[in-house]
């Protein structure tokens, strides 16, 4: 096994489990964590996330910018369940915020907010509709060590080049006792089982890391943080966004075909509940 290979968390080797869309998916023969690694890393974020994956994307969003009720949903669900941990006033940065609808419903919540995000046109609409900060910066460039009572990542780990690297920083940029709040895919999960290769979340190279609820709970642990509770996120889905999902997954189905038909005739924008169960949170509290 070539040095390329190696898994990200652990720098062991790893075998290759499946191919998607020409590319392979490897599981480390130590920790058992499942990847996938970039064919060209300095530029993988540009050419990934660039302004089409938040547009008429299969990888990405059929439009982002249209999902701001849906997002600000999911968001107050979080500060309903950080409100009572987080003071008035609280530190808090989002890493991978796009336009700022988390970020817009925790300041309403009274804590003080900043954000992550390298895409500019994402950044643009922050400050021009929300008069938010966000920055294109890595997180050891956040000023002020221990500053911060709240580090989240929504939907972001699976898309780390280094997820090492961000749990590192975020301990060090958090104050003792500080949270750390992820939301993320479960390999593990039913639907996922079910779905088998054509699981939507197995998705290279936009995706290149696939955790279970144990899994990820045993990696960010083993970084200096302590488990407080986990759950399922309060998600909706816009249709047009399900139908290119399935579409990309399950285009060869029959069952898919059968189906496109009758759903074109309902509107993309229309919002359904998610409720498959493959998605969850975990919020981590920085140990001393």
């Amino acid at each position: 096994m070539t040095e390329t290979s190696t898994c990200p968390l652990c720098k062991s080797n790893g075998s290759k489990w499946l191919e998607k869309n020409g590319i392979a998916l490897l599981q480390c023969d130590k920790c058992g964590h499942r990847y996938c690694l970039p064919a060209n890393p300095e530029n993988h974020v540009r050419d990934v996330y660039g302004d089409q994956y938040f547009k008429d994307s299969a990888e990405g969003y059929v439009d982002y910018l249209g999902e701001e009720a849906i997002q600000s949903v999911s968001a107050r669900y979080y500060v309903s369940r950080l409100k009572s941990r987080l003071s008035q006033g609280s530190n808090v940065l989002d890493f991978g915020a796009a336009c700022g609808f988390f970020l817009n419903e925790f300041r309403k919540a009274g804590w003080n907010v900043h954000g992550i995000e390298p895409n500019f046109a994402m950044r643009k609409v922050g400050k021009d509709r929300f008069d938010l900060d966000i920055r294109d910066q890595s997180l050891a460039q956040v000023s002020n060590k221990e500053s911060l009572e709240l580090v989240s990542i929504i939907q972001v780990i699976s898309h780390l080049l280094d997820p090492v690297e961000f749990i590192a920083q975020s301990y060090d940029k958090l104050k003792p006792g500080g949270y750390l709040l992820v939301e993320t895919w479960d390999r593990e999960s039913m639907a996922a089982k079910l779905s088998g290769s054509n699981w939507h979340e197995l998705n290279p190279p936009s995706v290149l890391h696939w955790f279970s609820r144990a899994s990820l709970r045993d990696f960010v642990c083993r970084h200096g943080f302590e488990f407080v509770e986990s759950g399922l996120p309060r998600k909706s889905i816009q249709l047009g966004r399900a139908i290119r999902m399935l579409r990309h997954s399950w285009n060869d189905s029959t069952i898919f075909r059968w189906l496109s038909s009758p759903l074109m005739l309902v509107p993309e924008r229309l919002a359904l509940p998610y409720r498959l169960g493959d998605a969850f949170w975990m919020l981590f509290k920085k140990c001393p």
